[in-house]
């Protein structure tokens, strides 16, 4: 896995991270809302219905001092039916006693308020009231008041308006204001009356199990009534696995993984098919630049052979007039009376050695200029140096310039292309020689040496000649740099660009002294390539 793809992983490891986090935070915000509502949905029905049932104790109130202080007040035994029907039909009132209040002023018995039972119901289940007859006595007529009881009950007081003596104390239990349908299972419910609890259930479903968050939701109100002194209170606590269901984030995370490892699949799918189309197009970039740069190199040998062609001319006059002298006098010892063939055999002997040599010599400009396609294989360097020196060896002779060649002693190969070798030598043999012919070199020289050190062939193209300018020896190597008046600046950027072909590199340098030389560097063949 390259460094570019770890990073776009690990990118993309972080973003999946985050996208949870962030599922994680929506949950627990938006789960922790919705609980919320429900708490003060449930916590304001749960208001109504205890409103409604507290005003029904007001109305039962009323009603009862109605029917005992009026102008005509009811018969005993009808009120006790009344008190009887409401205790049965509403369970929630534990009792309801009438009461006559009567003051102890005159009296042996400490001053204050006597209060007398007039009637009760049930009979004999209510609690002694004579701590509250001075409270019930103080009251209001007319309004009630709350009182605390005992085992989450509370009493309300009612006083029946003057001359009228007459009171109605009911005992409420608390603990059946609610039906337990309507009890909400998750939630802890308390009333309280002016601090003391009355009723205080606590949760029954798991919701609230494991660890409950600190500020859990919560809900409280005064339940609506004359006294205004009862309050409903909720509260929910809520565990972190309620606000976060692990199902929940599992799902998630697995969903959004696959699609990550999709996008991510995708994504690198894609990168492929980038680099696969842009290996195609650098492969086909490099095959029409090796094309070019063939068709370069051909025109460059052609454009050579042109510049050599008086010097091959003179070196195939040679053998031609060789081969055509000794035709000559063959033929007219074959004319003779009694021809001696012994020498006639010699000079047939000789055309066919002058023969060969015109031959090689054709056969070398005919490879040399040839424009087949590059193909390095495993290659004499020595001989390819002897080829080119034969090659340029008679246009130097004319230009007066000496060439020299000092090879290696032992056999040294590389994997090259003959052909490319020898044009690379040719330009780098060519460039000295218009640098000597223009300089005022007594003995103009060209030297070539040959040797092999530490793993590499290198081969060395030297002149004594005027050098390289400073500020010209760091761009000889690019294209369309030159220093020669009509030069177009392709010959040595091609030389660079053959030799670079097959592994290798050039450097140019100046001797101290005078002259300049050009040095090839070529990994030397192995063993097995040898082989």
């Amino acid at each position: 896995m390259t460094k570019t793809t770890f990073t776009y992983w690990l990118a993309g490891v972080g973003l999946w991270l985050a996208a949870i986090l962030s599922f994680a935070f929506y949950t627990i915000e938006t789960t922790e809302q919705r609980l919320s509502d429900e708490l003060e949905a449930t916590g304001r029905t749960l208001h109504r219905l205890i409103s409604q049932r507290v005003a029904q104790h007001d109305a039962h109130m009323t009603s009862l001092i109605a029917v005992t202080s009026g102008a005509e007040p009811a018969r005993s035994g009808a009120v006790r039916q009344v008190m009887e029907s409401i205790t049965r039909f509403y369970p929630r009132i534990a009792w309801i006693v009438l009461v006559s209040l009567e003051s102890r002023e005159g009296s042996s018995t400490p001053p204050g308020t006597l209060i007398r039972r007039l009637l009760e119901v049930p009979d004999g289940e209510t609690e002694d009231l004579s701590p509250r007859g001075d409270a019930i006595a103080k009251q209001q007529p007319g309004r009630i008041s709350v009182y605390p009881s005992r085992n989450g009950r509370y009493l309300l007081a009612k006083r029946a308006q003057p001359p009228s003596a007459a009171a109605v104390v009911l005992a409420i239990d608390a603990r059946l204001l609610l039906e337990p349908e309507e009890r909400p299972p998750w939630a802890q419910l308390q009333l309280t009356l002016d601090g003391q609890s009355l009723l205080d259930l606590p949760t029954e479903t798991v919701e609230a199990s494991g660890l409950p968050l600190i500020a859990s939701p919560h809900f409280e109100s005064v339940i609506d009534g004359e006294s205004r002194r009862l309050t409903l209170s909720l509260d929910r606590p809520v565990s972190l696995a309620a606000l976060l269901p692990l199902k929940q984030l599992l799902g998630f995370a697995a969903a959004t993984g696959l699609a990550f490892f999709a996008i991510m699949f995708a994504l690198r799918q894609r990168q492929a098919a980038q680099i696969s189309q842009k290996t195609m197009q650098e492969a086909e970039a490099r095959a029409l630049l090796q094309e070019r740069e063939t068709l370069l190199a051909h025109a460059s040998r052609v454009n050579a052979m042109g510049e050599m062609a008086s010097g091959i001319a003179h070196e195939l006059t040679q053998p031609l007039t060789a081969v055509l002298s000794r035709s000559q006098a063959a033929l007219r010892l074959a004319s003779a009376d009694n021809p001696d063939i012994r020498p006639i055999a010699d000079a047939l002997e000789i055309n066919v050695r002058e023969a060969k040599r015109a031959g090689e010599m054709l056969k070398r400009m005919r490879d040399y200029a040839s424009n087949r396609a590059p193909k390095p294989v495993t290659s004499a360097i020595n001989a390819i140096v002897t080829e080119i020196v034969a090659l340029t060896l008679a246009d130097l002779r004319q230009r007066g310039i000496t060439l020299e060649c000092s090879l290696a002693p032992e056999p040294i190969r590389a994997m090259v292309d003959a052909i490319e070798l020898e044009q690379v030598l040719h330009n780098l043999i060519r460039n000295a020689a218009d640098a000597l012919e223009g300089a005022e070199t007594l003995a103009k020289l060209i030297r070539i040496e040959t040797e092999a050190v530490n793993g590499e062939i290198q081969i060395v193209v030297g002149d004594n000649g005027p050098g390289i300018a400073p500020d010209a020896l760091q761009k000889l190597f690019h294209p369309f740099f030159t220093t020669k008046p009509e030069g177009m600046g392709l010959g040595l950027s091609l030389c660079a660009t053959l030799v670079e072909r097959v592994d290798g590199r050039i450097e140019a340098a100046n001797i101290p002294g005078s002259g300049a030389s050009f040095t090839i560097f070529l990994p030397a063949a192995q063993a097995q390539e040898i082989a």
